[in-house]
């Protein structure tokens, strides 16, 4: 079964056609700090429990949530620059009175802007 993007409503799979189409597929940095800000950037909360996502040892997010700008070319092949954080996602975020309010897609009957 091929990995899939942890991202909320991101569809990607880490198949061949999409390996086709130009998707990378990088998985959450070990390093703590930067792990956390890229659990803090997905906005992911666990269902059950309303608390932050912890991503598994497979989580992994597609390329299409960085900016072409945070790629590199290592030995023929793109990878993450060091230290980048995830910021392309398909979720808004608004303000409401003094808290921040985040608006998932699939609550406003979006389609993913991933593909």
């Amino acid at each position: 079964m091929p990995k899939a993007c942890s991202a909320i409503n991101c569809p990607n799979r880490d198949t061949r056609e999409n390996r086709a189409r130009g998707l990378s597929f990088h998985s959450f940095p070990k390093a703590h700090e930067l792990r956390k800000r890229w659990m803090l950037a997905v906005k992911r909360i666990e269902p059950g429990s309303r608390r932050l996502w912890i991503p598994g040892a497979g989580a992994c997010l597609c390329s299409q949530h960085f900016t072409q700008d945070e790629f590199e070319l290592y030995g023929g092949q793109k990878r993450l620059k060091a230290g980048v954080i995830p910021s392309v996602f398909s979720f808004k975020v608004l303000w409401k009175g003094e808290g921040l309010v985040v608006i998932r897609a699939s609550h406003l009957r979006e389609e993913c802007m991933c593909m």
